[in-house]
Order: structure tokens, then sequence, then C-alpha cells
């Protein structure tokens, strides 16, 4: 059963739940019940102390001064003694302690009950003792005559050394007070985070994949500020994923159309005009394989953007691999056409999928092809490893792109230069498929002209082992 506060309806979403009811009373309980053991020890300790300790004075000044008193009352009466406390010229007042029955003392002055209790009970444990006399005065009234230590306390003694009930209620209250505010605020430092967690949860499963707690939270330092943070970090790249797969799917729709459209064109040309069959055939053959090559790198690209772990890994020897990719590259478009310059110092031996890693090389190869004139070269570069690390750069001799695209170069679908026959994924496979081996890709342009495309990637080695095949 929840514990429920009587709060307006408008109030109704603020309103703490089970679980701060279950820390506040948990830390209350836990806090009263330390304070109130840690007061009953000291008062017993110090209770103690007390019925330890002398609080007479038994020396041969006690005695000689609780002896002249006693004279004077036993011989001259109440009267003349209390004249006779008044009459003391010495340079400290008379330390004697003149106590009736009822615990009052002569003059007036506070009678520590301690003092009082070890006198009476020297008194009857050593009748003769001579610091601590019992008269019988002329009124017929008993008085005890004893000597307290010095400095005896200002307060009435009853706040010195003993609890009342008054004091003890007072201090239970005040106690439970104290303990009531510091374990509503430690609940509530506890409880709040927890509520913005869960607030945010809630919005986000309703779709508003914006929602960030960090804000929230401020600038405390505790696990639940860790668990916040990975909130946000989740939340931002559900919304990443999200948006990235809502942008392709309208990218895909829209590079769909036009060649859809074509073959619509065409079909409505064959019902019409018959003779051009064969030619409007073609032209169908075309669009479908435009079509299917479409679909391939779209699933290409959103395997990639899974971030699933690379199957299949094997070791490959890069440049062995990079010559492949150049002789291919190079005998497709002619030995008569572009020429593909592959310069490399030694092997390098990396990690990964060989597939995965000879597409995304010739996708960055073969883009540089589509950018550089028939009589130009395209230069593949494969830089000496440093730091555990390996940069592959191909520059082409094209007009390049403007700085302000730099960064759009890798996204799906964006042609930031003249129109191709490409279909603006080939880079983004390329990106993707080097980050998905721990790499990185950049772009910058060239001053001298082109646009150079640098690829690091993960070294294993620098020398292949004897006998080891390229991948």
């Amino acid at each position: 059963m929840s514990w429920q506060l009587p709060l307006p309806q408008a109030l109704r979403g603020l309103q703490p739940k089970r679980l701060f009811w279950k820390i506040f009373l948990s830390l209350w309980l836990a806090i009263a019940t330390i304070a109130l053991a840690v007061d009953w020890v000291v008062d017993a300790l110090f209770q103690r102390e007390l019925r330890a300790a002398s609080e007479l004075s038994i020396g041969y000044r006690a005695e000689l001064a609780s002896g002249l008193i006693a004279m004077s009352l036993s011989r001259d009466g109440v009267e003349a003694t209390r004249q006779l406390f008044e009459d003391w010229a010495g340079k400290r007042p008379m330390p004697v302690m003149v106590v009736d029955e009822r615990g009052r003392d002569l003059i007036d002055r506070p009678v520590s009950p301690m003092a009082l209790a070890q006198a009476r009970q020297l008194l009857r444990e050593k009748p003769a003792a001579t610091a601590v006399h019992d008269i019988l005065a002329h009124d017929g009234d008993r008085y005890l005559l004893f000597v307290p230590l010095p400095l005896l306390p200002a307060t009435p003694p009853s706040q010195h050394v003993y609890q009342t009930p008054e004091s003890f209620t007072a201090e239970l209250i005040t106690l439970t007070l104290a303990s009531l505010l510091f374990a509503a605020g430690l609940g509530w430092y506890l409880y709040q985070p927890i509520r913005h967690l869960h607030e945010a949860n809630r919005r986000f499963a309703e779709g508003r994949l914006d929602t960030r707690i960090g804000p929230l939270i401020g600038h405390r330092s505790d696990e639940i500020t860790d668990l916040a943070r990975d909130f946000d970090d989740m939340a931002e790249r559900v919304e990443t994923t999200v948006e990235a797969r809502t942008r392709l799917l309208y990218d895909v729709s829209h590079e769909l159309r036009s060649p859809l459209s074509r073959m619509q064109v065409a079909l409505a040309l064959i019902r019409q005009n018959p003779q051009k069959g064969p030619e409007m055939l073609d032209r169908l053959a075309y669009e479908i394989d435009r079509l299917d090559r479409t679909l391939n790198e779209t699933l290409a690209l959103s395997r990639l953007e899974s971030r699933s772990p690379v199957p299949e890994e094997e070791c490959i020897n890069l440049v062995a691999l990079l010559e492949e990719i150049v002789n291919d590259a190079q005998f497709e478009a002619g030995f008569d056409s572009h020429r593909i310059e592959l310069e490399a110092d030694g092997n390098v031996l990396v990690k990964g999928r060989g597939e995965l890693l000879r597409r995304a090389f010739e996708n960055a190869i073969r883009n540089g092809m589509l950018h550089t004139p028939a009589d130009a070269s395209v230069h593949v570069r494969v830089a000496a490893p440093r730091c555990g690390r390996v940069c592959v750069s191909v520059r082409d001799r094209g007009p390049g792109i403007g700085e302000d695209q730099l960064s759009q170069v890798f996204e799906p679908f964006f042609r930031g230069r003249v129109a191709t026959s490409g279909h603006g994924l080939g880079l983004s496979i390329v990106r993707r498929t080097i980050e998905a081996h721990g790499g990185t890709v950049s772009a910058i342009n060239i001053p001298s002209g082109g646009l150079c495309i640098n690829l690091e990637l993960p070294v294993l080695a620098l020398e292949p082992e004897a006998g080891q095949s390229p991948g």
C-alpha cells in the first residue's frame, strides 16, 4: 500500500512516492535510534563519573572550618551562626555548607546534591569524621555541616547533575525534530535525482528523444549522477540513430523516385510505340541495375551503421590489398585513361574483414577516379605507421569541394561537386567501414587542386610473417 500526501491535483506529479518514504523513514529511525543511544550512553557514563568523583573537601582546613561553624551553631544558635557568615572578614567566603533536613542552606546558597549525598554517606560510615558534623540546633532542627570542593556550580543543582522528566522530554523532542529534518533533507537529496530519472524515462518512452537529465541533476558527484550521464549518452545515441535512419529513408526514397519515374516513362513509350521496345528495354535494364546497386549499397550502409562487431576478422596485408585494388581499377579504367599511382614503404598488417576493407578502399579510389581528368593521376599513398596507426591517403586531381562542405562529404547521398553517375553512398560506406575497424576518416582540400581523403587504421605489425598470404 503506497503512502500518498494530500496534495492538490495540480501538484500530484511532484508528490514523493514510496521510495522517498522508505528512504526517509529508514534514515530517520536510524538517526533517531543512534542519537538516543549515544545520549543514553553518554549520560550514563557522565552520571557514573559524577557518582565516583568526590565532592567533599576533607583536609585539615575543612575540618577546622566545619568545626568552627559547628561550635557556633551548637553554642550560639542559628541566628548567631547566620550573623557569623555575614560578618566573616576573610579573603574568601566561608566554604562550610549548613544544610537543614529539607536540603536548604542556612544562607540560601546552592547545594550540590552529590556533595550532600556524599556527606551523609561519610557520616554514616564514619560517625566520628571530623570534616562532617551533624548538629542539633537550639531551634530543634538538625543541620549537616560539610565543606564542598571549591567553585560550586552557580546553576541549580537539578540542572547540573540529574535529568528531570521535563528536561528529558525537551531533549527527546529536540533530538526527534533534528533527526526528522536531517533525514528529510538526506532522503530528498537521494530521491530527487531518481525522480528526475523516472520522469526522463517516461518522456523518452513517449517519443521525446531530445530528453536530457544532466541539467536537472546539477553538479552532483555520485553513482546516481553517473547513471544520469549514461542515460543522456544513451538518449543522444538513440536520437542520432533515429534521425540518421529517418534521413537515410528520406534520401533513399528520393533517390529511387527518379529511376522509377524514368521506368514509367519507358513503359509508356513502349505502349505508345512498340517499335521502340528494344531501346526502352535497354533503358529499363539500366534503371533496374541502378536500383539494384542503390539498394545494395543502402543495405550495406545500414548494416555498418548498426555498429555491430566486425565478423570473421583476419590478418590482412594492407599494401598487398591496395595493390590488387589499384590493378583492378586501372584495368577497368583502361591503361590509356586514368593513372593510379601507389606509394608504399614495406608491408603493413591490419586486423579486420577483408571484403569490407576491400570495398571501402575501392570506393575511395573510384571516387578519386570519378573526379580526376583523363590525363591526370590518382595518388594512393601508405604512410609509415606512427603511434600504432597507419594512414592511407587517396588524392584526386579534381576541382575539390567547398570548405563548408567538407564535414558533409561522408554523409549518405551527398553530392557537393559536379553531377556524376554515383549514388552518393560510396564515401559513407568508407567512413562506416573504417570506423567499424577502429579507424578514422577525414577529407581536406589540396591547395594545388584536388581532394585528399585520409583513412587511418590500427596496425598489427610492419612486416608479414613467413608464409603469410595477403588477405
